[in-house]
């Protein structure tokens, strides 16, 4: 008995390929999924929108008293401080001490992101899913950078806004369009979303919770701080950290220092930082999983 066997064209039997445009939208589709996934972990965990908040609250209520501090105390400023009252008014706009709460934050959120994901080990399943890493840590890159420059427009812009108008109160008050407040409010807002990325940097080489938030607060928040500028080593080493570049460009410094520096050098700094913080966070993720 012979058995008849169906046979099928060959166009059946191998694989339609795919046209470029159907490959693009694929890995598009497919990494807006890996968005919409990173935008759910970041959301579900409660400590997000309550650092925010709370951490928004404090900077406002900093800014603002600072503001009214000197809005009280403005007729003991000697004359030249009253005919040139505009980097008063900024520093009002954004203290360093809402600078530092901003950084702490953020860098809190961010480094969480990556380090609940190690410590629990859901990382080796994310990466069994996906295993495209780099296409993950993008997706947890991109998400933690938007919100955190999201958190930084709200704050900066509410504070300059805030504090400005209390100052009008007697006229000392500065607008968005006044020289050089643009580009301060802009170094303000940029340090949210640059913080963000060296937390998860920082998260990804240290992995530990404890290690990871000694590191972060001590290197990146603390050391800049420690550094003397009266000294050209230690003044050159400050000089290359993203906080004394914001204090920079920021122009908040009251009196001459002996170092000075260029504001390009400060712009600098800050995209330098933030692209070697990308970078390495892709890179290192690739090798390692635990």
């Amino acid at each position: 008995m012979v058995s008849v066997i169906e046979m099928k064209p060959v166009h059946e039997l191998s694989p339609r390929p795919t046209s470029p445009e159907e490959a693009f939208l694929r890995a598009r589709v497919s990494f807006r999924d890996l968005l919409a996934s990173e935008w759910i972990k970041l959301w579900s965990l409660r400590s997000t929108a309550w650092t925010l908040l709370v951490s928004a609250f404090a900077i406002l209520g900093f800014n603002c008293y600072s503001a009214y501090g000197d809005l009280v105390n403005l007729e003991n400023f000697s004359a030249a401080a009253r005919a040139d009252f505009s980097r008063y008014a900024m520093f009002d706009a954004f203290t360093g001490v809402s600078c530092m709460v901003l950084m702490l934050s953020v860098g809190i959120i961010a480094a969480n992101v990556v380090v609940s994901e190690y410590s629990t080990g859901l990382i080796r399943a994310t990466f069994v899913a996906v295993p495209a890493r780099h296409g993950v840590m993008a997706a947890k890159l991109a998400v933690v950078a938007t919100v955190s420059l999201s958190y930084g427009l709200v704050v900066v812009g509410g504070s300059f806004f805030v504090t400005q108008a209390i100052l009008d109160g007697k006229g000392v008050g500065l607008s968005i369009t006044d020289p050089g407040v643009p580009e301060r409010l802009l170094a303000s807002v940029l340090m949210a979303p640059l913080t963000a990325l060296v937390a998860m940097v920082i998260g990804v080489l240290v992995r530990h919770s404890i290690g990871t938030l000694t590191t972060f607060v001590g290197a990146f928040m603390l050391l800049p701080l420690a550094l003397s500028e009266r000294l050209y080593a230690t003044a050159v080493l400050g000089h290359l950290t993203p906080y004394r570049a914001w204090v920079r460009i920021a122009d908040i410094e009251f009196g001459s220092r002996p170092y000075p520096w260029t504001t390009s050098g400060a712009w600098t700094v800050y995209a330098v930082w933030a692209a070697l913080a990308t970078i390495l966070t892709v890179v290192v993720a690739q090798r390692r999983d635990h």
